[in-house]
């Protein structure tokens, strides 16, 4: 289903990892140089500014023919723009399969922009004329669009564009139940939160999902805000009084629910990223906190807003220099240092960066191959790597298995070699 390479993606994800050691210094330079040199990608990701750059040319090149083509072939009648929007989409689409089969583009700014506008005009079709229901049926085309664009080409983007196309669906669909609904639409958003939040969670687990880990911890982030949102007495409020045409003054159900949400969330994050050392909720805790505090000076005029900063950053820079001091020496888990953590779903590239640590030379090859060793041809010589999908006859063997010479010892050495504490 993915365009890409699964050997790609994969000497990819083995080169990031070769970086991560290689700059905490569990390996040394040749062993970098071999790794990387026996697991060349194809795949082009420019840095920031060439991305930025080629992201900008390509949607100046799409806006421009769109609005020549318009020009040239506009019509007053809704068919012509339906007609438009569709040619569009579909040159998007196919020049984005292009790109990337031909020029093997990651990420690299063209693909990406292309990736939004094939959306962004399939999408404009359903909005050229009015009818009923139209933003319930449009938020549900864009959950399986978004979908497809995330699965075929392992974009971030387009799992969170999933993601909130399902919030909207769910949130638009549950509102036309009747007052009830709209008075309890925040706590069922709430709990679609939940739901996604653990089945991403457990989709990032699966290994055969692999290369779609930055997908899966997007949407993670994702469903933290929007478990914080939902909950969020200012966001409920605004939201029912823009949308439900309610008074300014009418009163929110479950108030003080709301209220106790919008104070709990954040330290709950908070809490539960230091017991499990989850640096994505103590972060997005600590940033929800200021949420917080903004949403009381919006209905509670306690102080000017500029002193209410003042404060809030002077406390900021007392805690964060009291932290560095405190956790030059790690404690808890916990250090100010930089660090590399272990992932255990790339347990096997780590077995890899071993090998050529400890002098292994990694050569691909395309099957199980007999031979060499000091058991009579039935010797492990040959390591075994992931095959490109693509390759004709090529039968892929299981997913990151490998096969290495005193692993679990030298696996056990690596891990000794790497600290245990997270970066704070």
């Amino acid at each position: 289903m993915k365009i890409y390479s699964s050997s790609d993606l994969y000497n990819r994800q083995v080169q990031e990892q070769a970086s991560e050691a290689f700059l905490a210094n569990c390996i040394d330079k040749d062993a970098y140089k071999k790794i990387l040199s026996a697991h060349v990608s194809r795949l082009y990701t420019p840095n920031y500014f060439i991305r930025m750059a080629m992201g900008l040319l390509t949607m100046v090149a799409v806006l421009f023919s769109a609005g020549l083509f318009a020009l040239i072939f506009y019509s007053s009648k809704s068919g012509g723009f339906i007609a438009l929007f569709m040619i569009f989409a579909l040159i998007c689409y196919i020049s984005l399969e292009l790109f990337v089969k031909k020029k093997f583009y990651y990420n690299a700014g063209i693909d990406n922009i292309l990736m939004v506008s094939a959306i962004t005009f399939f999408i404009c079709v359903f909005y050229v004329d009015d009818f009923n229901n139209q933003n319930i049926i449009v938020s549900f085309i864009m959950i399986f669009a978004s979908l497809w664009m995330c699965l075929r080409f392992a974009d971030a983007f387009m799992a969170m564009m999933a993601y909130i196309s399902l919030f909207v669906f769910v949130f638009l669909l549950y509102s036309k139940l009747g007052d009830k609904a709209i008075a309890t639409a925040p706590l069922v958003m709430m709990a679609l939160s939940v739901i996604v939040y653990f089945i991403s969670a457990s989709l990032s687990k699966n290994e055969k999902l692999f290369f779609y880990r930055d997908c899966s911890k997007a949407v993670l982030i994702l469903t933290l805000l929007g478990f914080y949102a939902c909950g969020n007495y200012f966001v409920v409020k605004e939201l029912s009084a823009s949308m439900f045409d309610l008074p300014a003054e009418s009163p929110v159900p479950f108030g003080w629910l709301l209220w106790m949400f919008t104070f709990l969330i954040p330290v709950g994050y908070i809490t539960f990223g230091v017991m499990k050392k989850d640096m994505l909720f103590v972060r997005t805790g600590l940033g929800l906190i200021a949420a917080s505090v903004f949403t009381v000076r919006y209905y509670y005029d306690i102080m000017p807003a500029e002193g209410l900063m003042l404060m809030a950053g002077i406390v900021l820079i007392a805690v964060s220099y009291i932290l560095i001091k405190l956790l030059r020496t790690p404690k808890l888990g916990f250090s100010f240092e930089k660090t590399e953590r272990t992932d255990k779903g790339l347990l096997n590239v780590e077995a890899l960066i071993i090998a050529q640590t400890f002098g292994k030379h990694a050569d691909t090859k395309t099957g199980v191959e007999f031979g060499g060793g000091s058991g009579g041809g039935g010797g492990d010589d040959n390591d075994f790597f992931p095959v490109d999908d693509d390759t004709p006859g090529a039968t892929p063997p299981a997913p990151y298995s490998f096969a290495f010479d005193s692993c679990a010892d030298a696996l056990k050495a690596y891990r000794e070699r790497l600290p245990e504490a997270i970066e704070l």
